[in-house]
């Protein structure tokens, strides 16, 4: 969550640092990003403002928006109060290097879809990690295979626990299934919050060691991506005059 100091910089997680914590300040040396000031009443301080203020990443540059409320004659005040900032992102889940990259960018729209309070969308995307996942292993064999039975035969290969195939199933499954399935509806971010931190283990389960379950799946003659040939580049033909 977004804090703001006595220098009146905010202190928040930058999209931009990959969620790193970082300062966005709200100035350039002595000169003002700008801001809009309007009057304010509040009950205990007798001059005050409230400002949607500008603010920039001292790390990446990234620009930032401040709703602040602060008593004195200018900013930052003897007082100050922090309505709403942003960007206000989450700290991102640290995920296995070895995880495909498509997979890494579907997780973290995932992330980007639960901080602008998109529960719907985010609890989808998490679903799609899995089915991915499960798909870059070798066990979509064929088109329409239910991902129900895929997460359930990853388990019987000892690729992922028992206890993970449940979470798989009723965390993360069962969630992003009536996100399409069902009639629309209101998520719980709680719920989305505990899919995601599942859908992190699982990534674990298949990319910490993957060596160790490129064995197991050969051994249960899975196909994973790693074991598909690569398709020749087409050449182009001669021209035609």
């Amino acid at each position: 969550m977004a804090v703001i100091n006595s220098e009146g910089s905010i202190i928040a997680a930058c999209p931009g640092c990959d969620g790193a914590r970082s300062t966005f300040e709200w100035t350039k040396g002595s000169q003002p990003h700008g801001a809009l000031r309007l009057p304010f009443q509040h009950p205990n301080w007798k001059t005050c403002f409230l400002d949607y203020r500008l603010f920039r990443c001292a790390g990446c540059g990234l620009g930032g928006l401040g709703t602040i409320i602060y008593g004195g004659a200018t900013y930052p005040g003897e007082y100050r109060e922090l309505r709403a900032f942003f960007p206000d992102v989450r700290e991102r889940l640290p995920l296995p290097k070895a995880t495909p990259p498509g997979i890494v960018a579907e997780f973290r729209e995932a992330e980007h879809c639960q901080e602008a309070d998109c529960l719907r969308a985010a609890a989808g995307m998490l679903r799609s990690v899995l089915d991915k996942t499960l798909r870059a292993s070798g066990y979509k064999t064929k088109p329409g295979t239910r991902l129900e039975q895929e997460i359930d035969d990853a388990a019987n290969d000892r690729v992922i626990t028992e206890t993970r195939r449940k979470r798989a199933h009723e965390e993360v499954r069962v969630l992003g299934n009536d996100v399409l399935h069902d009639e629309w509806h209101e998520i719980p971010e709680e719920d989305v919050e505990a899919a995601k931190h599942y859908m992190q283990r699982i990534l674990e389960d298949f990319y910490d060691d993957r060596d160790a379950v490129l064995k197991l799946l050969r051994q249960a003659k899975r196909v994973p991506a790693e074991d598909v040939p690569l398709q020749p580049t087409p050449q182009p033909g001669p021209e035609v005059a």
